[in-house]
């Protein structure tokens, strides 16, 4: 029997578990202390982060890709993923979002209403791709899940804050993570 902490499903459940006690503060009605946002903070980065890193490399069995086609195809989609959050965090604070800016709907933004998240779901991806790791990848929508999840509670909060001007930004832009056709939210 393998060692626990190689069991790629432990980290599933820890990178699971992180990201839903960090969102439960940060997407919370009740007002908590700076240094309880600043834990649930580090905790939902490097509870998730690290764990979804963390599980391609880890023993599995391997999707089967040509070597070359795993490396190229992964990187191109590991790429796209960081490249869209960093492009998302620059836009973020060139609008001042740590406050009361707009409501912010071009861009990517005018793709999908949570365009982090679609990063946040591209990379681990691309990295399972990459390293030709399966249950990296089988474990992809799962991890869209969780986001698209929390994108409800999150919009909760930005309609308090933002109110007809983020309704009119849902029907605008219906999808939440996933840029696919359709009216139904993603």
């Amino acid at each position: 029997m393998p060692a626990p902490w190689l069991d790629v499903f432990l980290w599933a459940l820890v990178a699971t578990t992180s990201l839903y006690v960090g969102m439960a503060v940060f997407t919370s009605r009740q007002r908590f202390p700076r240094r309880v946002y600043m834990a649930a903070g580090v905790l939902a980065s490097l509870g998730y982060v690290g764990p979804r890193a963390l599980i391609p490399f880890l023993p599995q069995p391997r999707l089967g890709l040509p070597d070359g086609l795993a490396l190229a195809g992964g990187l191109v989609v590991l790429a796209a993923g960081v490249g869209i959050m960093a492009r998302v965090v620059v836009r973020l604070r060139a609008a001042g979002q740590g406050g009361d800016g707009p409501v912010l709907d071009d861009g990517l933004f005018g793709l999908v209403r949570h365009p982090m998240y679609l990063g946040d779901v591209l990379w681990p991806l691309g990295l399972g791709v990459m390293l030709d790791a399966a249950y990296a990848v089988a474990l992809v929508p799962l991890w869209w899940l969780l986001r698209a999840c929390l994108t409800v509670l999150e919009e909760e909060r930005l309609i308090d804050k933002h109110g007809e001007a983020y309704r009119a930004y849902q029907a605008r832009v219906p999808r939440r993570v996933l840029p696919l056709p359709g009216r139904r939210s993603a």
